[in-house]
């Protein structure tokens, strides 16, 4: 789905928000890439997954809601940050393939991931926030 069918479909629409909400996206999302790198720890690798997708999500959802939009799909949170922020487009294509992956390890069938995914997301998720941060100042 393109952005101009996620704002048709309503699954992007106009909502207020107030500066806190924005704020605590941010630490939400550092929590979560705290929890993933406990995983890694723990050698829980899959649950490190779906916890890097979930940090990235919510630093996504950070620059949205301050723009005044409110998200009903994954993908067209995506869409919107990459249609108006090209500069994050690199970190989207993990963020991505993460939101991919973390559907297979929720929902599919003998799907486990890999300590170089974890790892590697760590380090994507770290200077996504960190970019993120600077778009929301």
């Amino acid at each position: 789905m393109n952005l101009k069918g996620c704002f048709k479909e309503e699954l992007l629409h106009p909502f207020k928000f107030d500066r806190s909400v924005i704020e605590k996206e941010i630490s939400n999302s550092k929590r979560h890439l705290t929890n993933a790198q406990k995983c890694i720890e723990d050698k829980m690798y899959d649950l490190a997954v779906v916890s890097i997708y979930t940090s990235m999500f919510h630093a996504a959802r950070a620059i949205l809601y301050r723009d005044g939009f409110k998200e009903r799909s994954h993908i067209c949170l995506i869409e919107y940050i990459g249609e108006n922020y090209p500069k994050l487009n690199d970190f989207l294509k993990v963020l991505d393939a993460y939101r991919e992956s973390r559907h297979e390890m929720l929902y599919g069938l003998d799907v486990s991931a890999m300590k170089e995914d974890a790892i590697y997301g760590i380090d994507v998720a770290k200077n996504f926030i960190e970019a993120v941060k600077k778009e929301v100042k």
